[in-house]
């Protein structure tokens, strides 16, 4: 292997000759927050997954988490995008991208307008696709952020 000059050492060669210090580095540290005095309070040491009190009060009355894997995306339901629908399977106007190159844009790339239609909904007057015809009835109940 070809010796570096110590002000020529590349970050690939940095990391390739002293990986293992660094994870010694952050091993270090992960036994330095397991051995503090806080770790073996009496409480942790009976349960660790007992509780611990929060840093800050709690704001929040209830929370609603929704893990909706494989829903329909907001482009799908709320986004309605009529420049879109206009320049559905035309070129890529110049204006997008201009003179930049992009990796996953090709050159001759058509635009792909909404695949769904949308229509105006409630008194508000939401735009919701035709994905969803339930969601129609109750648009004046619904909040989009």
């Amino acid at each position: 292997m070809n010796e570096l000059q110590p002000t020529r050492i590349a970050r690939r060669h940095f990391l390739r000759e002293c990986g293992v210090g660094l994870g010694k580095i952050a091993f270090a540290s992960l036994l330095t927050d397991a051995l503090s005095p806080r770790a073996f309070s009496a409480a942790a040491a009976a349960n660790p997954l007992t509780p611990r009190r929060p840093h800050f009060a709690a704001r929040a009355k209830r929370v609603i988490h929704l893990f909706m894997a494989g829903a329909p995306s907001h482009l799908d339901l709320f986004d309605y995008k009529p420049e879109l629908a206009k320049l559905e399977g035309k070129p890529l106007p110049p204006s997008v991208i201009g003179n930049q190159r992009y990796a996953f844009i090709r050159p001759d790339a058509a635009v792909m307008g909404p695949r769904f239609k949308f229509a105006r909904h409630g008194q508000g007057g939401a735009e919701l696709s035709e994905m969803r015809p339930n969601l129609a009835r109750v648009a004046d109940d619904i909040t989009l952020i």
